[in-house]
């Protein structure tokens, strides 16, 4: 996983703790942020977007992946920020949820061998790929099918990145940039 700097752990911190429905405006999670980082939101916003810890799934409202929410729960527990602040309710509830969450998620994940994920991982591709045929285009994004892994099967996002990366690194599937996703064919 990726380190955070301060702004980005507050950025990923706001756009959770000020999700309503699901999603919450770029304004919303400028406006909490402190004064001195304001100016750095933007390039904060564009950074965990290509890291894939925030998507914006409808024009200036964003939400945080499940990528970032176990990236957000790792750095909360090695951060040396302490609020100098009152933030409110939210986000102390929200740092609250995402520690009992973190006590929970170890004992929940149980990591596979690298054999059982391709054959899981090939058997989702190969569905996925007969679906979309149906529709006449294929265009498999590595970071959907990688999300549909996770919720399917019970495996940590470090254990899957290595193995999807391991995947590519064999040459099993190959993987080209398209619009700035990722999308995935499998070699054989």
């Amino acid at each position: 996983m990726t380190k955070l700097s301060i702004v980005q752990l507050l950025y990923l911190l706001y756009v959770q703790a000020y999700s309503d429905e699901g999603s919450v405006t770029k304004g919303v999670v400028k406006s909490y942020l402190p004064r001195d980082l304001k100016d750095n939101a933007e390039k904060t916003y564009e950074d965990l977007i290509k890291q894939h810890l925030i998507e914006s799934p409808k024009r200036n409202r964003l939400s945080i992946t499940i990528l970032g929410k176990e990236t957000l729960i790792a750095e909360l527990r090695t951060t040396k920020y302490r609020f100098d602040t009152v933030k409110g309710q939210r986000v102390i509830n929200t740092i609250i949820d995402l520690l009992q969450q973190m006590s929970c998620n170890p004992s929940d994940v149980e990591d596979i061998d690298y054999e059982t994920f391709v054959e899981k991982f090939k058997e989702l591709y190969f569905t996925e790929r007969r679906k979309q045929e149906l529709h006449g285009v294929v265009a498999i994004s590595s970071r959907e099918i990688c999300q549909n892994f996770s919720k399917i099967n019970s495996i940590s996002q470090v254990l899957l990145d290595e193995y999807f990366n391991r995947l590519k690194s064999t040459g099993k599937i190959f993987a080209v940039i398209e619009k700035n996703e990722e999308l995935i064919q499998w070699a054989e």
